[in-house]
């Protein structure tokens, strides 16, 4: 089927791909992406997961610091074609292919967040409903990065709400880290307990982490 957006989203990124930037991790000059050649292949690669998770790299080196710069500076949105890409690395693991909806895991202060517009363009290529409506966060929680995996759980226990439109449902969540796995199994319980049929999740990156 046409998609006009998807065009334009194409020529867009072929004309980011005429601009010179720096890259993220050496400072060198990179062109159509946000890291240089020799930075993305130190990239780790993470294995193939058939328990309803996938992501591309593990959290370390330039994979770390390139997901660091999109979460957290103010010239960010150079990194969008260059993650879009990592979430399709991630997207070809998953043993299911055929999605109803992609989700992106919901914030309680913002509806368009970072992970938001990135989860919107993945859908887009990925001829994949866009729907951040199927779930939303119902309460403020601690920031998790200085919490242990206990913590996580109790910190994020009842914190999402999934619509009843999920019903019947196969949805794919995505998020930019998976660490514990707290954010995840809380949507995912949230999105089960209003009847989807299954939930698989996405993310950019691996930590491994020990509580």
């Amino acid at each position: 089927m046409f998609s006009l957006s998807k065009t334009l989203y194409k020529i867009k990124r072929f004309g980011n791909s005429l601009f010179t930037y720096n890259c993220i991790s050496c400072g060198k000059a990179v062109r159509g992406g946000c890291l240089c050649e020799n930075c993305s292949k130190e990239l780790v690669p993470t294995g193939r997961y058939f328990n309803g998770f996938a992501c591309a790299f593990y959290y370390t080196g330039p994979a770390k610091e390139t997901v660091l710069h999109y979460k957290f500076s103010s010239n960010y949105e150079f990194c969008y074609d260059t993650l879009c890409d990592w979430l399709f690395l991630g997207f070809e693991k998953l043993e299911e292919q055929n999605f109803d909806a992609v989700v992106p895991v919901p914030s309680f202060e913002k509806k368009n967040t970072r992970l938001s517009a990135l989860t919107k363009k993945f859908a887009l290529l990925a001829d994949i409903s866009f729907r951040p409506d199927y779930l939303r966060k119902i309460r403020k929680t601690e920031k998790q990065r200085s919490l242990s995996a206990s913590e996580r759980r109790v910190n994020l226990a009842g914190a999402f709400e999934a619509s009843d439109d999920v019903l019947g449902k196969t949805v794919l969540l995505v998020d930019d880290i998976f660490t514990t796995g707290s954010t995840a199994s809380e949507c995912a319980n949230a999105l089960y307990d209003k009847g989807a049929e299954k939930v698989f999740i996405l993310t950019l990156l691996k930590t491994v982490y020990t509580d």
